[in-house]
């Protein structure tokens, strides 16, 4: 089971930051999330993602968000101790995905918490959920059935998958030790 969750955590890792993502729950193909030619800083006394003056890809409420679900996962034990067994079972692959620049990292979290953001849209209407997702080819075939009798799981999983999405990036980046 352990080998299961962490085989999980660095494939889901690996896609978000190495395949190109098009489209999710109803963004326009096109559109940008963010806007490579300004760049975001982190504040060194709270780790948190900070908004250059004249714009940057980040607003003030990204970060604050950010930083918002990142100190709650370090208050919450089950989350710190996927963290510690992340960082003990997959050190090597953690430490290449760490050569990734800092930009990187937070363009990949603020895309999981724009997701996170609008699953909330998305399951208002639980079974056009299930459809609209089966219809994108983001459900897998064999999860299908199951999904479609619990619309309820399905957005479990989903949500449980993106904030494990953001915390395996809040490590990557080092948000989270």
């Amino acid at each position: 089971m352990r080998s299961l969750l962490s085989i999980f955590l660095l494939t889901t890792i690996l896609s978000f930051l190495l395949l190109p993502t098009h489209a999710q729950f109803g963004i326009k193909k096109g559109t940008p999330i963010s806007n490579p030619n300004n760049e975001a800083t982190i504040d060194p006394s709270t780790g948190t993602p900070q908004q250059k003056e004249g714009g940057g890809f980040l607003s003030e409420k990204d970060a604050a968000d950010m930083s918002a679900i990142i100190e709650e996962a370090m208050k919450d034990v089950e989350t710190m101790a996927m963290v510690t067994k992340l960082k003990e079972e997959n050190s090597d692959h953690l430490s290449e995905l760490r050569q990734l620049s800092p930009m990187e990292v937070l363009g990949g979290m603020k895309e999981v918490l724009d997701n996170m953001k609008l699953i909330e849209y998305l399951f208002q209407d639980k079974e056009r959920a299930v459809k609209e997702m089966e219809k994108e080819g983001m459900i897998d075939k064999a999860h299908v059935k199951k999904y479609r009798k619990d619309p309820d799981l399905l957005e479990q999983d989903t949500r449980r998958g993106l904030y494990f999405q953001f915390i395996s990036l809040a490590v990557v980046g080092g948000f989270i030790e």
